[in-house]
């Protein structure tokens, strides 16, 4: 399903949205090769050298685009990201007549001048790659940010890092980790739920495992809607002091906005979007942000830092609930 903004295009540019929509992978012939190079990167990024982490950065993308056969790029890696009122810029891709192709990319949080945790900068880099394959490997004329761009992007990521089957933590091992991880883990949720859904009929999202349990659609629905009651709480947590937080009536939202009449593939796009807010509101905290607190009728006194924690064991719990509800397991 195509995002919002296709319908503001031109005919012409649909057409190129459309080619791109439908290019869900891209498969790298041997992907062990350039895994030294990730781990390299990963390295040179947790040293908080920048000079390292460019050329760590460069080789990765030097060993992509001879993978691809794509013509080589010049690659910047500079410190704090630049921001305006419409957020952060993580990364850019530009490659105009007469000067070489550049992919700039930025190491540190723009107002708290953190180093950006290592997938989440893993994922900016092969963000641009992106558009790097886009206008020289597929030659569109374009490069839109379609589910199928998203969708390359999570196969190179993939390819590179392969994950590792692990017990999920609970919710309160996830708040003794530090909050980059937490926010790491969010950043791929919307990632992990397309690569669930991809190729399933409408018929397989919506059927429940048994009569109480939600189906893979609901559950979409549900996390969508949550991202939207989580980022009040964010809100009145910086807003007010110590504010008591509504009650969710999620069971009820599922038959109050009739989710089995949804569509998953639209649920799932207005689920990253907030997602990406809710980063954003987290990567532009001001100091001490981290620090304000609310009251949780379920878990007392919450900070900040504890909803990264706990939005990301929600993922997690959804995430597994999801796969299983598809094999039809409750």
């Amino acid at each position: 399903m195509a995002f919002a903004y296709y319908a503001r295009l031109s005919r012409a540019q649909q057409t190129i949205y459309r080619k791109s929509d439908a290019i869900a992978e891209i498969r790298l012939p041997r992907p062990e090769t350039l895994r030294p190079r990730v781990a390299a990167l990963e390295s040179a990024l947790a040293s908080e050298d920048r000079p390292a982490t460019r050329r760590a950065s460069a080789e990765l993308i030097g060993g992509l685009c001879e993978a691809m056969g794509l013509p080589p790029v010049r690659v910047e890696v500079l410190a704090a990201r630049p921001s305006a009122r419409w957020g952060e810029l993580h990364g850019l891709y530009t490659n105009e007549r007469g000067k070489p192709i550049t992919i700039q990319l930025w190491m540190r949080t723009a107002k708290q001048k953190r180093v950006v945790a290592f997938r989440t900068y893993l994922r900016t880099l092969l963000h641009e790659v992106g558009h790097h394959v886009d206008y020289t490997g597929l030659r569109l004329a374009d490069s839109f940010h379609t589910e199928g761009f998203y969708k390359r992007e999570s196969s190179l990521f993939y390819q590179l890092v392969p994950e590792r089957r692990a017990t999920m933590p609970t919710i309160e091992e996830r708040m003794k980790l530090p909050v980059a991880e937490n926010l790491e883990r969010m950043g791929r949720t919307a990632d992990e739920l397309a690569a669930a859904l991809e190729g399933r009929s409408d018929g397989a999202l919506s059927r429940r495992p048994d009569a109480k349990n939600w189906s893979a659609k609901e559950i979409v629905c549900h996390l969508r809607d949550a991202e939207e009651y989580f980022a009040l709480r964010l809100w009145m947590m910086q807003a007010l002091q110590d504010p008591p937080f509504p009650v969710p009536e999620q069971d009820r939202w599922v038959e109050d906005r009739q989710y089995a009449r949804q569509d998953a593939v639209a649920a799932l796009a207005a689920f990253r979007r907030r997602r990406q807010e809710t980063l954003a509101v987290f990567d532009g905290l001001p100091a001490g942000g981290l620090a304000r607190t609310g009251i949780s009728k379920a878990l007392g006194h919450l900070t900040t830092a504890d909803h990264a924690a706990i939005l990301a064991w929600h993922d997690d719990n959804h995430l597994d609930q999801l796969r299983r509800a598809l094999e039809g397991k409750t």
